[in-house]
């Protein structure tokens, strides 16, 4: 799969629009979260903010790559749970199912892959394969929304016709987007700042919960900006943008489909250009998933 070249992908939104419709449709696997501050959810990138999510909802904690080892060696008891989300099960995956396999830890692998390069440090039995839609590198659209939706069991009942009739702001309009969220969600804030960044050339995004954005984040004024609300208002100057919803799946696909209605395809062909040469780089090996 590494070494497979794309020559054109269809852009964010369909992605978008195509898991809101499979959703409800897909089977899942048995996995049950119990409720505990045991809890330990650690991914990279997207994963990490879905992990954050799912410890948000059962209790625990969220460590990304960057910062979970710290956690372990700190960590005397021997009694935590341990959740590895990462789609591809690959990647940054192998290194987190290796270091903690190896450091006398049994983590559980949350995966779209049904064959994970990471499988191989973990028992059969503590691998949950979630469905999902082939999809380019970065995007990760079905992924964790079918993680969340198979795990959370949010209603998306509507969903697909909430997106079709949105009004699409013209993010190229603004350098710089705010996303200003309710303080429940403010890591769906968070995946979408990653997303412009992941997606879009040349907008420039950050992200905040409204108690955490209240601390002087957006009282400069900012001709160039455009505050989107998820699940908020925003009574400051400049242009802003509303979406409402009370659900992560709701606010997070609706997000995905702007952004895709937004990009273009010379936005495409980068990822795809740029993706496979970083891929080579970072010595990753994929199987079946990016």
């Amino acid at each position: 799969m590494e070494d497979q070249k794309l020559e054109k992908i269809e852009k964010l939104d369909y992605y978008a629009m195509e898991t809101a419709k499979n959703l409800a449709g897909w089977k899942y696997p048995e996995l049950k979260i119990i409720k505990s501050s045991r809890n330990v959810f650690v991914g990279s990138g997207d994963a990490d903010n879905t992990g954050r999510i799912l410890a948000q909802n059962f209790g625990g904690v969220g460590f990304s790559v960057v910062d979970y080892k710290k956690f372990f060696e700190n960590n005397p008891e021997r009694d935590s749970d341990i959740y590895i989300v990462n789609a591809s099960g690959a990647k940054d995956g192998v290194k987190m199912a290796r270091w903690l396999t190896e450091n006398n830890w049994r983590p559980k692998l949350i995966t779209s892959n049904p064959e994970p390069p990471a499988g191989k440090f973990l028992k059969p039995e503590d691998i949950f394969v979630f469905p999902a839609i082939m999809e380019p590198p970065t995007y990760n659209v079905s992924t964790y929304a079918a993680m969340l939706y198979g795990i959370l069991k949010e209603d998306v009942a509507g969903l697909a016709d909430t997106m079709e009739n949105l009004r699409i702001p013209d993010l190229r309009k603004y350098k710089f987007i705010f996303f200003l969220a309710d303080d429940k969600y403010e890591i769906v804030g968070r995946m979408a700042k990653r997303k412009i960044a992941e997606t879009l050339d040349g907008i420039g995004a950050d992200a905040g919960g409204y108690s955490n954005a209240a601390h002087g984040m957006l009282l400069q004024p900012n001709p160039d900006r455009l505050v989107f609300c998820l699940n908020c208002k925003y009574d400051g100057t400049g242009d802003s943008y509303e979406l409402g919803g009370d659900s992560y799946l709701g606010l997070l696909l609706c997000i995905h489909y702007i952004i895709g209605k937004n990009q273009t395809d010379r936005n495409s062909e980068t990822i795809l250009r740029n993706y496979f040469e970083n891929a080579k780089k970072q010595g990753w090996k994929f199987n079946k998933v990016w």
